[in-house]
């Protein structure tokens, strides 16, 4: 699928993460760094939203981009490292009737 002007549209990735014993303050800062170096992309890499697990030490960022590799380049750039990125789907609840009809849930 390609966009108006011959460019694919962004795709949605989750990107796991892990900061031991991590203040919200410490994750809030590390996904700062991702931002600002993601305002420097282009094409542009998007953040979404970003989850935090304290109990598992873990946080997840959800952005969309353009691959996997432009993504990577912008965690480098931030300094920030990763466990994992895979590439996600939003699931529209008010619809999942109409998508398993459809053999696509």
């Amino acid at each position: 699928m390609t966009a108006p002007g011959g460019r694919r549209p962004p795709r949605l990735f989750l990107v796991e993460c892990y900061l031991h014993a991590a203040t919200p303050r410490e994750v809030a800062a590390a996904m700062t760094a991702v931002r600002a170096a993601a305002d420097l992309c282009a094409p542009p890499v998007t953040m979404r939203c970003c989850l935090a697990v304290p109990g598992d030490d873990s946080y997840f960022g959800v952005f969309t981009a353009a691959d996997v590799s432009a993504l990577e380049g912008v965690f480098d750039r931030a300094g920030v490292i990763f466990e994992r990125i895979v590439e996600a789907a939003t699931v529209p609840l008010d619809r999942v009737t109409e998508l398993e009809s459809a053999g696509l849930a």
